[in-house]
Parts: structure tokens; sequence; C-alpha cells
């Protein structure tokens, strides 16, 4: 498997971003989080589950935090189960061509979807956090999540570093962004990514 560059040139930016910015380590609904935001919660032992929930106006209203307690399930390229409970990523539909490209050949998307999630929080992950405006779930709901994992051992070799699962789905065309019933984005801020995926995609994957 063969992720290491795809994911490296995609953290690399982000990583410098954060870096330069003084306010990267508040809780914030609509952010990226920095690595040091995510360090707060590493503790030796298993790794960890850290979800959050905001208000309206965007406060944090509730954090949990506890062990991972067996692998995540990526059941498609927008569902994530952890710890037994189903999240969808926000404002994404999964695999709008069948194949896609991915590490320079054609793979079937769901398939290329689950072995780079899995190389990500079953492989690289130390923690896991995912963030969502729904303040009490729905039974038989999946809650609308963006999710991220701190990866990386944080030394001079591997330094911490933070992969965004939303962000790497649509970059890779594992997943599309949704319209409302305007046909605005439903995810404007990951528009830059979908297009700077495009040049890595064969024309000839449907």
């Amino acid at each position: 498997m063969k992720y290491g560059i795809i994911l490296a040139a995609m953290l690399l930016p982000c990583t410098l971003a954060h870096a330069a910015d003084p306010g990267v380590d508040r809780a914030d609904p609509f952010r990226q989080p920095s690595a040091a935001y995510l360090k707060q919660f590493v503790k030796p032992g298993p790794k960890l589950f850290v979800y959050e929930r905001y208000d309206a106006n965007g406060k944090l209203y509730q954090r949990d935090a506890g062990p991972l307690t067996g692998p995540v399930e990526i059941p498609s390229a927008t569902e994530r189960v952890i710890n037994g409970v189903s999240y969808r990523l926000r404002g994404l539909n999964a695999c709008p061509s069948r194949t896609i490209t991915y590490e320079a050949e054609e793979w079937d998307c769901t398939k290329a979807a689950r072995d780079y999630a899995n190389a990500i929080y079953n492989n690289r992950a130390s923690i896991v956090l995912c963030k969502t405006l729904v303040l009490k779930s729905k039974a038989d709901v999946a809650d609308a999540v963006s999710c991220f994992a701190l990866v990386g051992a944080g030394d001079a070799n591997d330094p911490y570093a933070v992969s965004y699962d939303d962000d790497s789905m649509v970059f890779l065309h594992m997943a599309m962004i949704g319209k409302n019933k305007d046909g605005k984005s439903l995810r404007p801020d990951l528009e830059k990514s979908s297009s700077l995926g495009k040049p890595f995609q064969n024309d000839d994957a449907n």
C-alpha cells in the first residue's frame, strides 16, 4: 500500500498553515484542528476517540472522550463506524464514480476509500476527533460529522500531523460535495481540495 506520498503531500500545507495561526488551539466546529490541539488528548494506553458537539453559535456544547474499543470501520467513502456507532461525513456524497484513479491505478472507489481510511484510522492515528453540530443524536440516524486524526509518532523522523477525513475523501475524489435545494455547495470549504485533486484522476474512470 503506497499511501505515504499522497498523505505527506496533503498534510504538509495544512501543518504549515496551522503553525502560523495563533488561534488554532481554540475549539472550533468549522476549522481543521492543529496537531497541538489534538496532542492535548494523547495519553499512554489505547487510542482515544474524542467527540465534540457544537451549538448554532459555534460554541463547544459537549465533549466526550474515551478509548477506541476496536478498529474504525469504513462501510463507504462517507460512512464511519466508531465504537459501534455510525457517523456520516457531513455534506458529502460517496463515490460519484464507480472507479477512480488511486495510487496511479484504477480502483473500485469504495475499496480505495476503505484502503486509504483504514491506513489512517487504524494504522497511523493515535487520536480520532469527530465534530458535529448535532446536539442530540437521533435513533437510527447517523450524526453528520467532520473527522480528523492525529498521525505520526511525534518525533523528528515522524512529526505529528493532522489528517482531515472529509478533505481527503474529496481531494481523492472518493466523495463529492453535495448541494442544497438551491444548488449551492454544502461544503464550500472543500471546493479547493476538489479542484486540486482533479489532475490525479484518469478521465476514463467512470
